[in-house]
């Protein structure tokens, strides 16, 4: 449950009057309800101000819990037509992870030049899995919770209209992550969403989820490949994100999760090296960004924390204002 920016795991220590179960969703991760997983189910729900946030309750295999959860989404479900009741008092229920509240801070710039005078492209979308999206981790990383208005791409379009006030109002920077997706898949939406938004340029950040379950770091840098050649195909600029580094996370149920960390590195020297004389296609280096900071990825080693999706924005702002520059004035 979320309330006050907080997040409060343990349904059944929640008031239940609060709890509005409203849809089930897929994230990143062999832990949560995917097409290759279905040992945990996520439920978006919506706290007493409004305001939307998901977050995973992770189950056993057992039939018996797979079953409890099935019916607790029935009945939750229900409680989506009512209307938010009071207040109730929420002592009993477990705090699992905390999100900042109120605006966004402009994200720091990280380079030493100045921005250019204006850009050239004011039209963008971000495309990607739940790191694009703006997934969070708890603080042991057993749950997962998506926070949208804290990802990287509404960080870019604030920093954006904050550093380029006479074109504010046409700077559009659309958040088409979608959690639990491969790259793979991704080749098959993208040629959508371009004809869709019909963007200036492309970030793109992609290609974890295939190594997480399973592929080599060639393969999911090949399929990351194959996003950008549709792109292209669209004359669409291309800036593919290099993977930040993920690590290794123990679950509170003592199993540990690889997150493909070994796979990290592999996998962006193969997207340099495929990509290396693509015209209008750029690399935007996050995984030197991030280095080894591990206080920048969450607790559960593969989502970035909010200072992390702060520097991701920050890195792709530097790479738009390189790629995009106008040189003059509009004035």
């Amino acid at each position: 449950m979320i309330r006050g920016g907080r997040v409060l795991a343990r349904t059944s220590e929640a008031p239940p009057e609060t709890v509005q179960a409203c849809q089930v969703l897929r994230l990143a991760s062999p832990y949560y309800f995917g097409p290759a997983s279905g040992r945990a189910v996520v439920l978006t729900e919506k706290n007493l101000t409004h305001s939307s946030r998901s977050w995973a309750v992770k189950t056993p295999n057992d039939a018996r819990t797979f079953w409890f959860c099935a019916a607790l989404i029935v009945a939750f479900t229900s409680a989506c037509a009512r209307p938010p009741t009071a207040p109730s008092d929420t002592s009993r229920a477990a705090i699992v992870a905390t999100i900042s509240e109120g605006p966004l801070q402009v994200p720091p710039r990280i380079g030493a030049l100045p921005p250019p005078p204006a850009l050239g492209g004011t039209k963008f979308v971000a495309f990607g899995d739940s790191i694009t999206s703006g997934t969070l981790s708890s603080f042991d990383g057993a749950f997962l919770y998506d926070a949208p208005a804290h990802s990287y791409p509404t960080r870019v379009q604030l920093a954006l209209r904050h550093t380029f006030p006479l074109q504010a109002a046409a700077f559009t920077v659309v958040n088409a992550g979608a959690p639990g997706e491969r790259a793979l898949e991704g080749r098959q939406r993208v040629a959508g969403v371009l004809r869709t938004y019909d963007p200036d340029g492309l970030l793109l950040l992609e290609g974890i989820n295939d190594m997480t379950f399973g592929g080599s770091a060639l393969e999911a840098a090949a399929a990351v490949v194959g996003i950008i050649d549709v792109a292209r195909t669209h004359h669409v600029t291309v800036l593919v994100g290099l993977m930040p580094q993920t690590y290794a996370s123990v679950y509170p149920n003592g199993e540990t999760r690889t997150q493909a960390a070994e796979r990290v590195v592999p996998f962006n020297n193969e997207v340099r090296r495929l990509t290396a004389g693509m015209q209008n296609v750029h690399i935007v280096d996050l995984y030197a960004q991030f280095g080894n900071n591990r206080s920048l990825m969450g607790a559960d080693g593969l989502h970035p924390t909010e200072a992390g999706y702060e520097l991701m924005a920050a890195t792709f702002v530097e790479a738009i204002e390189t790629i995009f520059p106008v040189r003059g004035s509009l004035q």
